[in-house]
């Protein structure tokens, strides 16, 4: 059985102990700016993304582990967005003999496109760190924390079909009832 629980914007703690899951858990407003990846990394473009991320409650129940639901579109509303990923964090490396990892370190895992995809959240320096792997290319993309509704972004992307880019941006923290509101004169 799954469901989905209601996605309610968390801020982070005040330099003391992060809750990685209840830090993302909200709807954001992603811009990047996409550059070659090398050269002189000219300008590609500029792009602007929603992304939803929900907590996902699953039927496997393990001590320490949370899952995340990330959907992304060009809004909030669920015919706006497109499944991502479902991502499970363990929370402390439990098994690890060095006691400074057991506090500083989530890991992450997902599956994208049949691959098995890994990544971590460093708590000491507030840093995400997702590394995608996948048969013809390789993603890695990372979130810095800058403050309790927003990240620094940056994605390195390379396959063998496309131009290698470097995509940096921000990434802000939304507030749904807001932005619907704002928005609802599109539709």
């Amino acid at each position: 059985t799954v469901k989905m629980a209601a996605a309610q914007p968390r801020p982070a703690s005040n330099g003391q102990h992060l809750d990685p899951c209840d830090y993302l858990t909200g709807c954001w407003k992603r811009n990047l700016e996409w550059r070659q990846f090398g050269g002189n990394f000219k300008r590609l473009r500029g792009t602007n993304a929603i992304v939803v991320i929900e907590e996902y409650i699953s039927s496997v129940k393990e001590d320490g582990t949370r899952y995340l639901k990330w959907s992304f579109g060009r809004g909030l509303k669920p015919v706006d967005l497109r499944f991502g990923y479902v991502m499970k964090f363990n929370a402390g490396l439990e098994n690890s003999d060095d006691e400074n990892k057991k506090a500083d370190s989530t890991a992450i895992e997902w599956q994208y496109c049949g691959h098995l995809c890994s990544g971590v959240f460093q708590q000491n320096t507030k840093v995400y760190v997702l590394n995608f792997h996948l048969k013809t290319s390789t993603v890695v993309i990372t979130y810095r924390i800058l403050d309790k509704n927003k990240m620094a972004v940056c994605i390195v992307e390379v396959d063998g079909r496309h131009t290698p880019t470097v995509q940096m941006g921000n990434m802000y923290r939304l507030d749904p009832n807001m932005y619907s509101t704002k928005n609802s004169d599109d539709s």
